[in-house]
């Protein structure tokens, strides 16, 4: 197996992973919006580990090659405002100046400066994996979250929000299980890719954790917006 797949393939999942503890932890603490939030960067690790898997040789190149890039681009924007503070500028160009020759070659992959490593937006991805229905009714919902609108901070129709101060259960339900959904989306993609033989395991694992989540949709619905 490729050797920069597997780099990428672990990257992606140690992300998911601590990724996944911050959520548990939010839950835990009654932050259950903001642990729904993090699902938003769950959902992206899973469809991108199973997109690269796809074609790993290509596509791993491409998401370690853009790091370098993607520094390039900034720089170039921050270079691009007509101000900066007195001296920032000459920092900035000596970074370019560095930066540049390592990533010239590299430009052509990445022409499209919105679209990141893979040139495709995220529902593309998603859409090119056959997940494009779980980024309609997941994703979506992760990213209300994620950003701040009206219906997730509390808003009434007069504007006002809830200020919530300390635990919370709204929202924990949701948190806890769409981020442990998401976890063990990529789990499964990433012992696939590498042949762990760990499929059983993990179905029961999902299982579990679907059980869990209908006992307490049914002993507390009032919890479970």
């Amino acid at each position: 197996m490729d050797t920069d797949f597997k780099v990428v393939a672990y990257i992606l999942f140690t992300k998911g992973f601590k990724t996944f503890q911050s959520a548990t932890n939010l839950c835990r603490s009654g932050c259950g919006s903001d642990a729904i939030s993090l699902c938003a960067s769950l959902f992206e690790n899973y469809v991108d580990l199973q997109y690269i898997a796809k074609a790993p040789v290509r596509r791993s190149a491409r998401f370690i090659q853009y790091e370098g890039v993607e520094k390039y681009y900034h720089l170039q924007k921050i270079l691009a405002n007509k101000r900066l503070p007195k001296g920032a500028r000459k920092i900035y160009r000596a970074h370019e100046k560095k930066v540049a020759p390592r990533v010239a070659k590299l430009l052509r992959h990445f022409a499209n400066k919105t679209k990141g490593w893979s040139q495709k937006s995220i529902f593309e991805r998603a859409r090119a994996v056959r997940a494009q229905l779980e980024y309609h009714e997941l994703y979506w919902t992760f990213c209300l979250h994620k950003h701040t609108v009206p219906a997730v901070t509390g808003a009434i129709a007069s504007g006002d929000a809830e200020l919530v101060y300390g635990p919370n259960i709204t929202g924990v339900y949701e948190g806890a299980w769409y981020s442990t959904f998401c976890f063990a989306k990529l789990c499964d993609i990433y012992q696939r890719a590498l042949s762990l033989g760990l499929d059983a395991r993990l179905k029961t694992v999902l299982d579990n954790a679907s059980s869990a989540r209908d006992a307490v949709f049914a002993s507390h619905p009032e919890l479970c917006t």
